[in-house]
């Protein structure tokens, strides 16, 4: 079963916060989240996921990406 992002960690209950340190793919991209912003919030709005929600990243090259919910990405947190 293919999991799809959302506002848990992939395979866990715990919620991705704002600061956390993550992998993207298994490990593949590493980043920090500058922003979870949960449907239907101003924040949402604000980056223009107002019905689907994501997660704002900085990955480590320096790119900044909204990575909306519903898509195919695992997110886990990365070791300090």
């Amino acid at each position: 079963m293919d999991e799809v992002l959302n506002e848990k960690y992939a395979g866990s209950s715990e919620l991705i916060k704002q600061g956390d340190s993550i992998y993207v793919e298994d490990e593949e991209l590493g980043g920090q989240v500058k922003e979870v912003c949960l449907p239907h919030t101003q924040l949402a709005k604000d980056y223009s996921c107002e019905e689907t929600g994501g997660i704002l990243v900085l990955f480590d090259d320096g790119i900044l990406e909204l990575l909306p919910f519903g898509l195919d990405y695992r997110i886990k947190r990365r070791p300090n």
